[in-house]
């Protein structure tokens, strides 16, 4: 009789625990359905006549274009102060500056040097394959091309394997990891990052890092292996934490790199490489986001408390301006429902793609 009633208890303990469970993930679920965060973070770019960053606000669903110094301005006032941004619109109304600072501008120079990135947290951390395209960095033809193989990493070198038969190509592999080797390479491979898309004009093939944490850069090159050691001189970085590499417009760049201690670096295409001038980037925790154009670039990093914002100058990356924004206070109804529901329960989250239980 007393077992039976322990057994009674432990399924009545197990309901109850299953209830509180559903409840922490169900209700929060339904708030978010019901009152939905319709709160967009305002996109914003630097102005180099302005001198400060403008931002594109939506306000009672009207676009309203406002400075961090508090100045409001009409859209025809903003494209103005916006050159390289709204080039286009400007081009239309026959209002693009024959020249800046300098430098005689047209069209194709501003697309040129117009340049775009972003990444985030959920981006990074997600299932990985192990298998990676090397593409043609010297075809000769417009389009890219996927290649009929594949590549691995083991401790000792890469291997290619052919997608139709599904064998190893040993010449093929032999030939990269000898001249990776050559170079100094160290096997095996810590970290590796490429753009393996065709949809992209050109590509800068692979950026990785050897046993020595040493910094290559790695393409094909008309079939044959092509390797460059990139050169650190003047950065003080003793690892890397993440690999970026990107094929820009103006093809000054081979990639983005992030050391140790959170600091941003640009590899350029002659293989040096220059600090960015911009405050610690955890690219575990932070999103960031790069508009490029002629003359500076814009950098957004979205930390969970506030957002940051920088200008650097495009060629020698040093700063020119710096805003950091905190993200606005809770709502009434937001502060009533962590009142509430103080724990709640997601199965996604916004740093992974994994799909797995996670309490806030």
């Amino acid at each position: 009789m007393i077992a039976k009633q322990s057994k009674i208890a432990t399924i009545q303990y197990l309901i109850i625990g299953l209830g509180i469970i559903v409840c922490v993930w169900l209700l929060p679920a339904l708030y978010r359905l019901v009152a939905p965060n319709t709160g967009k973070t305002p996109f914003v770019v630097y102005s180099c006549l302005d001198s400060s960053f403008i931002q594109f606000e939506t306000i009672n669903k009207q676009v309203q274009y406002i400075d961090f110094k508090g100045n409001t301005f009409t859209k025809y006032e903003a494209d103005s102060l916006l050159p390289l941004f709204a080039f286009r619109q400007l081009v239309a109304e026959g209002r693009l500056p024959d020249s800046l600072f300098g430098v005689a501008l047209t069209p194709k120079l501003i697309q040129q040097n117009a340049f775009h990135f972003k990444t985030s947290p959920k981006q990074l951390n997600k299932p990985a394959v192990g298998l990676y395209t090397m593409l043609e960095s010297a075809s000769g033809r417009v389009d890219l091309q996927l290649p009929p193989d594949v590549f691995r990493l083991t401790n000792k070198g890469i291997e290619f394997i052919d997608c139709e038969t599904n064998t190893v190509n040993k010449a093929k592999s032999l030939s990269f990891s000898r001249e990776l080797e050559k170079y100094g390479f160290v096997f095996p491979v810590q970290l590796i990052w490429g753009n393996g898309s065709t949809r992209k004009d050109y590509d800068n093939g692979f950026l990785l890092t050897d046993s020595q944490n040493r910094l290559f850069q790695l393409k094909m090159v008309k079939g044959t292996p092509w390797v460059r050691a990139i050169k650190t001189d003047g950065c003080a970085i003793t690892g890397y934490k993440q690999l970026f590499t990107i094929e820009p417009a103006n093809r000054q760049l081979v990639g983005l790199v992030v050391s140790d201690d959170n600091q941003l670096y640009a590899v350029r295409a002659d293989g040096t490489m220059t600090h960015i001038g911009i405050d610690a980037y955890d690219p575990q925790t932070m999103q960031i986001t790069i508009i490029g154009d002629l003359f500076h670039w814009t950098i957004t990093e979205y930390t969970e408390t506030e957002s940051r914002y920088y200008a650097v100058d495009a060629r020698t990356f040093e700063p020119v301006a710096r805003a950091i924004i905190p993200d606005p206070a809770p709502s009434t109804k937001e502060r009533i429902m962590r009142y509430v529901l103080p724990v709640r329960l997601r199965f996604t989250s916004w740093d992974t793609q994994l799909i797995a239980p996670n309490f806030e």
